[in-house]
C-alpha cells in the first residue's frame, strides 16, 4: 500500500511540474509571454496615446510600451510573444550612421520572436540586415499591390488602402528578405525575413482618417499579433485616457 501511495504521490507531483513547465515555455519567466513589446521611437508620444497604441487597444490586443527615446528596452524580448517597432525620426539604440549597431538592432538581429516595423521601424530593419535609405517625401493615402501570400495578410485581396507618412524609404531588399507589396511612389512597401517573422512595412497601417474610422490596416496588425499568440481581451482603451496624437 505504502509503495502504490507513493507511486501516485510521485506522478501527481510530475504532472504538476510539467504543467509548470509548460506554462512557463507558453507565457515565458514573468508571464509576459502573450503581451507585445511596443517600441516607440517618437518623443511626441511621452505624454499622448500614438495610433499605433489606439489599434492596439481598441482591438484588444495586449501591449506594454518602451520609449526607446528615453533608452527603455527590454532586458529579454523573449519575455514578450512578439515586438512591434514604431514610427518616428530617430534610429535611437538600434544603429547609427556608421552602420554600429546597438541593443535594439540587436533584437532585430537575433529574431528570437515576431517582429513588425512599421515605417521608420521598417527602414531600420532593412539597415540593421544590409541595406540602405534614399529621400522620398509621400504624404498621402494610396493603394499598395501585395506581391506574396502570407498570413500576416490573411482576409485581403490583392490590395489595401493605407496612409504614406515618410521622407525616407528603403533602397533595396536586404539580401535575407523578400518583396511583399509594392507601391506606385515609394515601390518597397513590404517585405519579409525568408527564414523568420521579420516583417517591414513602409506605410501606417494604424492610421485613421477622417473618412475611414476603423482602417482596414488594423486588420493586418491583428494578424500579425495572432500569428505571435498574443493575448486578445475585450477591448478597453488604455485606463490613462491619453488623447491620439495622430500623424
Amino acid at each position: 500500500m505504502k509503495d502504490k501511495a507513493a507511486v501516485s504521490a510521485a506522478r501527481v507531483i510530475l504532472i504538476v511540474f510539467l504543467t509548470i513547465c509548460a506554462a512557463g515555455l507558453l507565457l515565458g519567466s514573468d508571464g509576459k509571454g502573450g503581451t507585445i513589446a511596443l517600441f516607440l521611437n517618437d518623443p511626441a508620444y511621452e505624454f499622448k496615446l500614438s495610433p499605433i497604441e489606439r489599434s492596439l487597444a481598441e482591438q484588444g490586443i495586449e501591449y506594454k510600451i518602451f520609449k526607446i527615446f528615453d533608452d527603455e528596452l527590454p532586458e529579454d524580448e523573449t519575455e514578450y510573444s512578439a515586438v512591434i517597432i514604431a514610427g518616428g525620426d530617430s534610429m535611437r539604440n538600434y544603429i547609427d550612421w556608421d552602420d554600429n549597431v546597438y541593443r535594439g538592432g540587436e533584437i532585430i538581429l537575433r529574431g528570437e520572436v515576431p517582429i513588425l516595423g512599421i515605417c521608420l521601424g521598417h527602414q531600420i530593419i532593412s539597415r540593421v540586415f544590409g541595406s540602405v535609405l534614399y529621400y522620398s517625401d509621400e504624404r498621402r493615402w494610396h493603394e499598395v499591390t501585395f506581391l506574396k501570400d502570407d498570413e500576416i495578410i490573411d482576409g485581403f485581396d490583392n490590395g489595401l488602402l493605407v496612409w504614406e507618412n515618410h521622407a525616407y524609404a528603403v533602397a533595396s531588399i536586404p539580401d535575407q528578405f523578400e518583396l511583399f507589396a509594392r507601391g506606385n511612389v515609394t515601390p518597397i512597401q513590404m517585405m519579409k525575413h525568408k527564414d523568420k517573422p521579420i516583417y517591414g512595412v513602409q506605410f501606417h497601417p494604424e492610421t485613421q482618417g477622417g473618412f475611414l474610422r476603423n482602417p482596414p490596416g488594423w486588420q493586418l496588425i491583428k494578424n500579425f499579433a495572432k500569428l505571435a499568440g498574443t493575448s486578445v481581451v475585450d477591448p478597453p482603451l488604455p485606463e490613462d485616457g491619453r488623447k491620439v496624437f495622430p500623424y
